[in-house]
């Protein structure tokens, strides 16, 4: 039963693999048109970052998208620090910059940024969290995208800021590769991702559909809004010469409380447009990724679980003959089996869909590395951990985020 399952979960592995890999190369990033530019709004939502905001407006600062041409506009969500200080001092400091503050009652991001959209006079409307930063070219790499009616907002490349600790590492491997996936999402016309590390939107069609979607039971408006421009027709398109910068989290406390969030808002909003699954009228998006973005999920928890069950019984096994079988655990120590016996002992019906999934894994690993011009040599270490504890920590995580949803326990930011 166990290898017929595992032989199911490797068969959509393997065929997943392969349908990325075979559409690798297939988008091309927009070449600049000799148009003018147009006007661009930046948002930046700001809850207690007096210690952050700094560093994102500067980067905001040194764009070289034509001054004149960009407005930011930085919410204060009622921030208990001195983040309003410490913008006023910018707005000052950068005088010859459109920079403007609002003060407002805290009533979350998404009403933050929704503040920031009704003040805004620009063509397009981009969101920056406060604790990244953007580089000089992002912009101009991000506008030649919206030559047409149908694409409703643009995404940039995100990596993890400046890693100290081995858990930010971990997460900085797992961006790169979490980049590829939305890069070949966005080539077959899929990806429904708007980062608030740098997005990008038509400003008519926002205020169109209504703004961010302020409800408490919604804790990704940047998931919500992606999903509600998919649902009305729209593409998402992402340009990976555009890189930002963004702060992780550094425990793994927060990084639980990080990925809660996130599974929370994709099980809501998931739920929330579940008339996408299946639908022809969403072409492949409710064809093939909906479903796609569900099974990816429960193959994740069933596998893990099969792979703990299997360990769980070896040591119990081992633990049971170490105590009744006199030698037995001294023998087991000692006694090592050759490379020989490990391979004659392996069940090639398990082995053989594992390995050939392990090698188009590592292939995934090596071709994502080289486009994006990252060095895979300090990026082994945290990919080895991130195979280790990743898969575990994500189905704990994953398993408490569902039943946290059906118990429908408070949410929190």
């Amino acid at each position: 039963m166990l290898q017929n399952i595992l032989w199911i979960v490797s068969f959509f592995s393997l065929w997943l693999v392969m349908v990325w890999l075979q559409i690798m190369y297939l988008d091309e990033p927009k070449k600049q048109k000799n148009t003018e530019l147009p006007s661009v709004t930046i948002a930046v939502a700001a809850y207690n970052e007096e210690k952050t905001i700094s560093k994102t407006i500067r980067s905001l600062v040194m764009s070289n998208y034509p001054k004149d041409k960009i407005e930011i506009i930085v919410v204060n969500d009622g921030s208990r620090d001195r983040t309003a200080e410490v913008v006023d001092s910018l707005i000052k400091k950068y005088k010859d910059f459109s920079i403007r503050l609002i003060n407002k009652e805290n009533g979350g991001k998404a009403s933050a940024i929704n503040a920031a959209l009704e003040n805004a006079s620009c063509e397009l409307f981009g969101v920056v969290d406060a604790d990244s930063r953007i580089e000089p070219n992002c912009l101009k790499f991000l506008v030649p995208h919206f030559g047409t009616e149908e694409i409703g907002a643009a995404v940039s490349r995100i990596k993890v800021d400046r890693p100290k600790n081995m858990l930010e590492r971990i997460q900085r491997f797992e961006y790169i590769m979490s980049n590829m996936i939305r890069k070949l999402m966005a080539a077959i016309g899929t990806l429904a991702m708007t980062p608030g590390v740098l997005s990008l939107y038509r400003i008519s069609l926002l205020k169109q559909l209504g703004g961010f979607d302020e409800s408490k039971k919604n804790l990704t408006e940047d998931l919500e809004i992606a999903m509600r421009l998919k649902y009305h027709g729209y593409k998402i398109e992402m340009d990976y010469r555009s890189i930002t910068h963004t702060v992780v989290p550094h425990s793994i406390k927060a990084l639980w409380r990080q990925r809660v969030r996130w599974a929370r808002g994709y099980i809501y909003n998931h739920w929330k447009y579940r008339k996408m699954f299946f639908s022809r009228k969403h072409s492949l998006f409710g064809i093939f990724q909906m479903p796609v973005n569900v099974l990816v999920v429960l193959l994740l928890i069933l596998n893990i679980c099969i792979i703990s069950y299997s360990l769980f019984n070896d040591t119990i096994e081992f633990a049971v003959r170490s105590l009744t079988i006199e030698g037995y655990f001294i023998n087991s120590i000692l006694n090592l089996p050759s490379v020989k016996e490990i391979v004659l002992s392996q069940n090639i019906r398990v082995v053989l869909p594992i390995a050939i999934c392990s090698l188009l894994g590592i292939s995934l690993i090596l071709i994502t590395h080289r486009i994006f011009k990252e060095r895979l040599a300090k990026n082994i270490m945290p990919a080895v951990s991130y195979f280790i504890f990743v898969p575990y920590f994500m189905t704990l995580n994953w398993i408490s985020s569902i039943a946290q949803e059906i118990l429908k326990t408070k949410k929190k930011w």
